[in-house]
């Protein structure tokens, strides 16, 4: 059956705001939730979501993983060789099964493509010999297609994909066609809803604004049941209230303000709050950490509903 694991970026308002909440705090909500792993972003600089980088603290982290019965996968960004291998080792210290990445640097996105088939090909003997496989995710740089082209050439099994619920729909690209370019090497997910907002100036294409799980957009429960049938071991659940980005280019058949890229209205206190929570945080930081913590339970209200008939289970989970 599809484990369930729980996203540190989800409770990004946490770390940053929340006194002394690190990824021990986030290892003991995710047990207590009834999680089965957790994804980890490790970033510079600090590596704030992972709470450090040096080998002790990581096999610290390693045990509590093992004591609260958890798995773990890490995330970081970029394909540069170095930078890779630096963060496989990590990904060995702290036990994950899987290295998340994306690619970025050149502006020009077919200069990423080159770079990105270049740099993961190199890559493979490499995270073969640590033991974890490289996952390519469809981000807000690359379309389904884009992905499948490099995986395709570097032609690996220690190379794979990671697909996003939503993130294609930046390029107007349906998530249904983005899973369907990627289908033979995806091996997680992000769990995530969105709703699109119109734009605001003359030349602007609108903004992706995450929300609750169920109260989006995103076709959710069939991209699930998809990835469930597929036998995909794993799916993270990632909370993405209130985060933004803007929409791009048109990679993808979908039209501006037609069916799932339909303008959103959203009207009242809670959709201001959701809208412009990385601005109000910083005169009310506690109740922007309350807030996301409310749509964690929200989405997770769901997410109980939406595992009857998907395949995707979890442990028996807290109220």
């Amino acid at each position: 059956m599809t484990k369930l694991f729980l996203h540190s970026y989800g409770l990004r308002y946490h770390y940053r705001y929340k006194p002394g909440f690190d990824v021990f705090s986030l290892i003991d909500i995710a047990a207590e939730l009834g999680f089965d792993g957790i994804n980890v972003s490790a970033h510079l600089p600090g590596y704030v979501e992972i709470s450090g980088r040096e080998r002790d603290h990581l096999r610290k982290v390693r045990r509590h993983l093992d004591h609260r019965g958890l798995l773990i996968d890490i995330e970081t960004r970029g394909t540069e060789v170095a930078h890779l291998s630096d963060c496989l080792a990590m990904a060995a210290d702290v036990g994950a099964g899987y290295l998340r990445t994306f690619t970025t640097g050149a502006p020009d996105r077919r200069q990423r493509v080159s770079e990105a088939k270049r740099n993961l090909s190199q890559l493979t003997p490499i995270a073969e010999r640590v033991g974890i496989p490289i996952l390519l995710e469809n981000h807000e740089d690359l379309c389904g297609a884009e992905v499948a082209e490099i995986l395709t050439s570097v032609n690996s099994a220690w190379i794979r994909a990671l697909f996003d619920y939503v993130n294609s729909m930046i390029f107007f690209e349906h998530p249904c066609d983005a899973l369907e370019a990627m289908e033979p090497w995806v091996c997680s997910a992000h769990l995530k809803d969105c709703v699109l907002l119109p734009p605001v100036r003359q030349g602007e294409e609108g903004t992706l604004l995450g929300v609750p799980i169920g109260s989006g957009v995103a076709p959710v429960a069939k991209l699930t049941q998809k990835l469930a049938s597929l036998g995909l071991d794993r799916i993270c659940f990632e909370n993405t209230w209130s985060y933004r980005a803007p929409l791009r280019d048109r990679r993808g058949a979908g039209e501006p303000g037609e069916s799932i890229f339909g303008w959103a209205n959203l009207r009242g206190l809670p959709a201001e709050w959701m809208i412009n929570a990385a601005e109000m945080a910083q005169s009310a930081p506690g109740k922007v950490v309350e807030l996301e913590m409310q749509a964690l339970d929200q989405s997770l209200c769901w997410l109980r509903k939406l595992s009857i008939g998907t395949g995707l289970t979890r442990s028996d989970a807290k109220a």
